[in-house]
């Protein structure tokens, strides 16, 4: 399988803290969490976290993130999976 990618990802492995959205049928609540980069590309961030997160969920980094001229301080949750007992893994593009 031949992967195209519109940019290409590094090693970023950081702690993230980061900020979501979440309503249930009463009210919208501001969830805090944090997670583990696992990479990095112009496009996205890839990262492992405890918290089921869903497609489109959008993130606010608690810290903006910056490096190699990469500067974010939101993305949207464009895939997740489960990868063990309470861990996640994400894929999201910044906004």
């Amino acid at each position: 399988m031949v992967e195209s990618r519109k940019y290409e990802r590094i090693s970023f492995v950081s702690p993230i803290r980061y900020s979501i959205n979440v309503s249930n049928m009463y009210n919208l609540d501001t969830m805090h969490n944090i997670g583990v980069a696992v990479n990095i590309s112009e496009g996205g961030l890839g990262m492992v976290t405890d918290y089921s997160l869903k497609e489109g969920n959008v993130l606010i980094f608690e810290d903006e993130i910056e490096i190699n001229n990469i500067t974010a301080k939101a993305s949207i949750v464009k895939w997740a999976r489960k990868v063990g007992v309470d861990r996640y893994q994400i894929g999201s593009e910044f906004v």
